[in-house]
C-alpha cells in the first residue's frame, strides 16, 4: 500500500501543495491545480493508498481546510484510497 503524510506545516500556498501532491500521487502531467481537478485525479487512483493529513491551523475555511475537504470526499467515493486526519 502506498503510503503519503500531508502536513499542513509544509506548504506556504495552494499551489506548493498541489505541485507536491501531484507529484506524491503520480498525477499526469496535465493534471490542473484545482480542487475539481485534484478530486478527478483522486478518482482514477488504482493503486491502495492511505494518506494521513496532519491539521496545523484550527481555523475553518482555510485552502488547506479546503483540500482536506476535497481529499475526505474523493476517498468516499474510491474504496482505493484511506484518509486519516489528525
Amino acid at each position: 500500500m502506498r503510503e503519503i503524510l500531508i502536513d499542513e506545516r509544509d506548504f506556504a500556498d495552494p499551489q506548493d501543495f498541489m505541485a507536491w501532491i501531484k507529484e506524491a500521487l503520480s498525477f499526469p502531467e496535465y493534471a490542473g491545480n484545482s480542487l475539481a481537478a485534484l478530486y478527478d485525479c483522486l478518482g482514477d487512483i488504482c493503486e491502495p493508498t492511505s494518506i494521513t493529513i496532519r491539521r496545523r491551523n484550527p481555523e475553518p475555511d482555510t485552502w488547506f481546510d479546503r483540500a482536506t475537504l476535497c481529499i475526505v470526499r474523493a476517498s468516499m467515493e474510491n474504496d482505493r484510497i484511506k484518509v486519516r486526519v489528525r
